[in-house]
This record gives structure tokens, sequence and C-alpha cells, in this order.
């Protein structure tokens, strides 16, 4: 058991390629849903914003029915500041623009011919030296509101911002960054010091005098050893992974009592691949503002696609490396650099048997009163 924790922790830690060597600069539209209790009559139901390989931006939206004419605006503030930057027709569901403020993030907002009005940012800030850096804002709740724009991120590891990078993340107000990693990786790879940015270190899974040497390390020992038993079958260590995450989640417990403070937003959780630790903590901050479970799912598998050639370029070189042809085992290692929907559904699982249901693990494993969330969605809904 103390084996299967030690190269649970491994898989967890997982790095096998450099992360700019990988930032996407092809985007896929993921869109943003507009009132998700009931879409009123005349009314915007998704927008999106996909940066283009060529440094334009293609605003794209949805409505119920033709609004007319359409003004697009952008803004570095998703709150106002509002500058007119092109006038069209909401039937053409979209306009190509240039980035009207290259190095600092922007945010648009599409207003109808009869007033009605929706606000979008990208959802993969444009960062070279990170690949999985996501913006939670614009997701509907149950009850008609949204997650606010600009001050709830998520991430992978850090340690590759350029200066470039953390000058942008500056401009976008962050102030918080949750470090969910262990201390051997973050030994391996600092996080670089941001200036006005306060550094938390909050470990996801305990370590232990056996194995603080160093995850990466054991699973480096464990792949040039060839003994690949361990890692069972493919994707249980992370379905494994989840339900341990929600048996120990005092790390999440810290993360919303940071959440909690006016002063830590806006905030970012990262871990090392951005997919796991961090993905259970972005789910439970959706689910505890009141973003449907399918849309918590949705965003959980997003990092399959801001990390797909990420991940095929790191199974090549595990294949190439260990000069594997057996397919169950190739396909192990896929399932390792993966997120995928039985991932996330142990959690639930776990949260079901152990709390009666979600919202069980929010009151009684997270200590969320009501008054705690009440205090969550006001500081952080539309």
């Amino acid at each position: 058991m103390l084996k299967k924790t030690i190269v649970l922790s491994a898989v967890l830690a997982v790095s096998l390629t450099p992360a700019a060597s990988f930032a996407a600069s092809v985007q896929p539209a993921v869109k943003t849903q507009a009132a998700a209790a009931s879409v009123k009559q005349g009314a915007f139901t998704s927008a999106s914003v996909v940066r283009n390989s060529n440094g334009t931006l293609t605003v794209r939206w949805t409505s119920n029915q033709d609004l007319g004419a359409a003004k697009v605006y952008w803004s570095t503030s998703p709150e106002g500041g509002w500058q007119e930057l092109a006038r069209t027709y909401t039937r053409y569901n979209g306009y190509v623009a240039k980035d009207p403020k290259p190095g600092s993030v922007v945010y648009y907002k599409i207003k109808g011919g009869n007033g009605a009005s929706i606000v979008v940012g990208e959802r993969k800030l444009p960062l070279k030296g990170v690949t999985n850096f996501r913006d939670l804002g614009g997701y509907a709740t149950t009850d008609g509101r949204s997650v606010k724009w600009g001050k709830l991120f998520r991430s992978d590891e850090l340690a590759g911002l350029t200066a470039e990078d953390k000058t942008f993340l500056q401009s976008v107000g962050l102030k918080t960054n949750v470090d969910y990693r262990s201390s051997s990786e973050v030994k391996a790879k600092p996080d670089p010091t941001i200036p006005g940015v306060t550094y938390v270190s909050n470990p996801a899974i305990k370590e232990t005098a056996s194995d603080n040497s160093g995850g990466a390390t054991d699973l480096a020992s464990l792949l040039a050893s060839g003994d690949l038993s361990v890692l069972g079958e493919p994707g249980e260590l992370l379905i494994d992974a989840n339900r341990q995450l929600v048996q120990n989640p005092e790390a999440y417990v810290e993360l919303f009592d940071l959440l909690l403070d006016p002063a830590n937003a806006a905030l970012v959780q990262h871990c090392t691949a951005g997919k796991d630790r961090t993905g259970l903590g972005s789910a439970l901050i959706l689910l505890a503002l009141g973003v449907p479970k399918e849309t918590v799912v949705e965003d959980f598998l997003l990092s399959n696609t801001y990390r797909a050639a990420y991940n095929k370029a790191a199974v090549d070189g595990i294949v190439k490396q260990m000069n594997l042809t057996d397919e169950k085992t190739i396909e192990t290692f896929k399932a390792l650099m993966e997120v995928r929907k039985e991932y996330i559904n142990a959690a639930f699982d776990e949260m079901q048997k152990s709390y009666g249901s979600i919202d069980g693990f929010l009151t009684k494993g997270l200590g969320l009163t009501a008054e705690k969330r009440a205090q969550l969605k006001k500081l952080y809904l539309n």
C-alpha cells in the first residue's frame, strides 16, 4: 500500500517534456453559457473567444433570435471601461479582430440592438511558459448567474513563466498563487516570484518520510526498472487518486479559506499538470458556486484539449525510451497523461459514499456552511 501511495504521488507529479514547447497557439471555442435557469426572449445564449495562430481573435456568439445590429466592445476589465471595437449584426454570430491591447488580458462585450448583452474572455490565457492556464469565468449557475471573469484561475506548473508572462499576470490582477505540489516537486521546479502575488504552499497529498525524497525520482526509477505492474489497469491510479483526494480534503479546506478572503482574489491554483489535483479543486469551486455538474465535468475534460500536443509527445517519448510494444502498457501511460470522466466521477462517487452527496461533502467535508457559500457567491458571481 505504501509503495502504491508513493507511485501515486509520482504519477501526479509526472512531467516528461518542457511545457513551454507546447504552449498552444490554437484554442478551441469554449462556449460560455448565458443564464442557464431560463433564457429570456431576445437574449444571447453563449459566447466564446478564440485566439488564432496569427494573433487575431475570433469573438463568437449565439442568440435565441436575431437581435438586429450588434456592437462589440473591449476592455481590460470585465466590470467596465468598455471601448467600441466594431459594429456588425448579431445574425453573423461572430467577428474577427486584431488584439486591441497585446500583452494584456482583454474582455469583450457583445451588445444587441435590443439592449441584450454578454461578456466573454479567453478561457485559456495566452501565456508562453505554461500549457494549461485557464480562467474559470463565464460559467453559468443553476440560478441564472455566472462566474466572474478574471477572479478564479487554474494552471499547470508555473516554473516556465517568462518575464512577459509574469507582467501579463500582473495586468490580470493576480493576487494569490496556491500550489498543490509536494515539497519534492516544488524543489525540482520552484514557482517564480511574481511581484504583488502571494505564494501559498498547499500540498494536496500528505507526504511521509518514505516519499518526500521525490515522487518524480520514484517514477523515473520505476521506469528504469521495467517493472510496471504497480501501475495497474489503465486509469486505475488516477481513479484511486481522486478518491484519496476526497478522503483527505485538507488542501481544499485551505483553498476555500483563502477564497473567502476577498483580498486573495484573483487566485490561481495549480499543480504539475494542472489536471488532477487542480482539476478537482476547480470542480469543487464551480460546484460550490452552483455551476451544474455537467458543466463542471466539461471544464475538467478541457485539459485534454489544451494538453493534447504535450500528452502525445510525452507518451511517444516513453514508448521510444522503453521500446514499448504492448498496447495495454501504452494505454496505461496514455491514461496517466489524460483526464477522463471516470476520474472525476470517482471523486463524486466517494463524496456520495462518505457524505451522502456532493453537497454533503461541500458542507461536512469542506466546512462550507450556507453562510460561507453565500459569501463565495457574492464574491465570485455576477
